[in-house]
């Protein structure tokens, strides 16, 4: 009897041991907080920086996010706020100078994928211990990059580095050119 039932359980255990796997597969994408309308410690966003966090959430909508991470800063909450509404989801608030809470939140939380609102200091740093890769510096006037990991069963994967909406200084707009009447024949 004991041998029949060893006979059904082990195909069990191996059919279920795939699906568990997919469970432990998350995307993250960390993103810089978006433009801030001054230099102090705690600004808020400028109207451009309102602009962009409105485009990440039309952006990431539909990206199967089930958590959100933000600092202690205002502007990174007001970052990830209309994706938050959108989504219904309160953010989860960790010190930016503690980012050792929220890698281990990004290796061994559950519940689907995660947006990260960082810093520029922040997320290469976070990327390194995630062990995804290093990153190029992020300047101070640079805040389009959406940086996209997958972590599966503790590993993550080499981090992905897009850009997403332009929502700065208008683009210069090229004249067309005029053409020339044709010099007159003599």
């Amino acid at each position: 009897m004991k041998s029949l039932f060893l006979l059904f359980l082990l195909p069990s255990l191996l059919l279920c041991q795939p699906a568990s796997a997919q469970q432990n597969v998350r995307t993250i994408f960390l993103v810089r907080h978006a433009e801030k309308a001054s230099a102090a410690p705690d600004a808020s966003l400028s109207p451009a920086g309102e602009k962009r966090a409105d485009c990440l959430a039309k952006m990431l909508k539909d990206a199967n996010i089930k958590q959100i991470y933000v600092t202690d800063a205002k502007r990174t909450q007001q970052t990830a706020a209309p994706l938050a509404k959108a989504l219904k989801l309160a953010p989860t608030i960790r010190p930016a100078k503690d980012p050792n809470t929220l890698i281990r939140d990004l290796f061994y939380g559950t519940g689907g994928d995660i947006l990260v609102v960082g810093h520029s200091d922040t997320l290469p740093f976070i990327l390194a211990r995630l062990k995804a890769g290093t990153v190029p510096a992020i300047a101070d006037s640079e805040y389009d990059r959406l940086f996209v990991v997958t972590i599966a069963e503790g590993a993550a994967s080499p981090v992905t580095t897009l850009r997403y909406c332009e929502c700065g200084a208008p683009a210069p707009t090229v004249q067309p050119a005029t053409k020339k009447a044709p010099p007159k024949k003599r």
